[in-house]
């Protein structure tokens, strides 16, 4: 059976898949400058950062990611595990605010939801 994503996956997947090619093109501009002898400083490696766009690119992962994990609180209110597990699982939620750790976990469990919202 095949997977289905929801539109809020399939917008994290694209954000993540895109914010990861931005990121590439940055190293590889850094590292041709390095290869040419050019000294990399502060002011080197804005202009890098500007000029492929990283900065927008990690604000619409970032994006891409609060959407996923708002749908997914609305996804699994329904859930069985959900109910029983309801304290702990608010607790994720709460500590994905502040902690990167916790962040990343809730973004892999929410690409592991398969449900189907009207």
């Amino acid at each position: 059976m095949k997977k289905k994503h929801s539109k809020a996956q399939i917008d994290y997947l694209a954000a993540r898949e895109h914010f990861l090619q931005i990121s590439n093109q940055a190293d590889k501009r850094i590292n041709e400058l390095k290869e040419a002898g050019k000294e990399i400083g502060q002011a080197e490696l804005e202009e890098v950062i500007e000029r492929v766009g990283l900065h927008r690119a990690y604000n619409e992962l970032t994006q891409a990611e609060n959407v996923l994990i708002n749908w997914t609180q609305t996804a699994i209110k329904s859930e069985p595990a959900f109910i029983e597990q309801r304290s702990q699982i608010e607790e994720l939620y709460e500590k994905a605010k502040v902690d990167a750790e916790s962040r990343g976990a809730l973004l892999n469990l929410a690409m592991r939801l398969n449900l189907e919202l009207a």
